[in-house]
């Protein structure tokens, strides 16, 4: 499963029992896909400047171009399932540039079996024994997955490389021209090769804040390979939506910190 999965993440928050841990976060974008499944309270989210929405019990996760708001209620326990870089399109076989900053019930797209895990889930008695419900859907998934690519390992090596390969390099990886590989990417990734590299770079830089509070940005524009500082603040009010100076050690400290989950 390691072709399309790339983690399983088990999360148990009571906001009612953590002083100073606040249930309110901005998520930012990031390079991975997700399928996530809500246990407790429901996830409500708001985009832009509008109201807050409750999701779906489990939800699907496109590409994300802008950051969002979520509120994640008093008592929050989850699963979420992150997927590789070409994983969901291998999923799902819908070309990912056409779910760009958008997110579905999943239940409408992988059928009513999706029901059943959750109420499997649900009755889960044990973190592991949650782990085990999701690995055996998906090793019931694996027969039904799209082919797997040369693109597709040469996506993981950018991923590896914090996006700082050359689209040259990762065509001929990917046994393609160049423009083959620009029209593979919008298919597979939902981006194209030079903004998939930009959310790669950022979501390294993001993370290492969100682990490292103390750490002044223009230490992590040089560690993460940005032409200077600048060139940093502007792609991260691109993705954030706001620069990096509104985001303080204090907000970092009392956050949830989703975007380290991974580590």
């Amino acid at each position: 499963m390691k072709e399309f999965i790339s983690g399983i993440y088990v999360l148990n928050i009571d906001f009612s029992l953590v002083t100073n841990l606040s249930s309110l976060y901005t998520y930012v974008p990031t390079y991975t896909r997700f399928i996530c499944f809500y246990l407790e309270d429901p996830v409500k989210v708001k985009k832009n400047d509008g109201e807050y929405e409750i999701r779906a019990r489990s939800i699907i996760i496109g590409p994300q171009l802008t950051s969002v708001s979520l509120d994640l209620g008093k008592k929050h326990r989850s699963v979420i399932v992150g997927l590789t870089p070409c994983g969901m399109h291998r999923l799902l076989g819908i070309p990912l540039e056409e779910i760009v900053d958008r997110d579905y019930d999943a239940t409408l797209i992988l059928g009513p079996e999706v029901e059943e895990v959750l109420d499997r889930l649900m009755g889960a008695k044990t973190n592991d024994d949650q782990n085990e419900v999701i690995q055996n859907y998906f090793l019931y998934k694996l027969s039904q997955l799209r082919p797997a690519l040369p693109f597709d390992k040469a996506m993981l090596q950018q991923v590896q490389a914090r996006g700082l390969l050359s689209i040259d390099f990762l065509a001929s990886q990917s046994c393609l021209s160049v423009r083959q590989f620009e029209r593979k990417t919008l298919e597979r990734i939902g981006f194209s090769p030079k903004l998939y590299a930009r959310i790669i770079r950022f979501t390294n830089a993001y993370k290492y804040k969100e682990l490292n509070p103390n750490a002044t940005w223009s230490d992590i524009a040089y560690r993460f390979g940005y032409f200077d500082q600048m060139h940093f603040i502007r792609d991260f009010k691109c993705f954030a939506g706001f620069t990096p100076h509104f985001l303080t050690e204090n907000d970092l400290v009392h956050s949830v910190r989703f975007q380290s989950i991974g580590n």
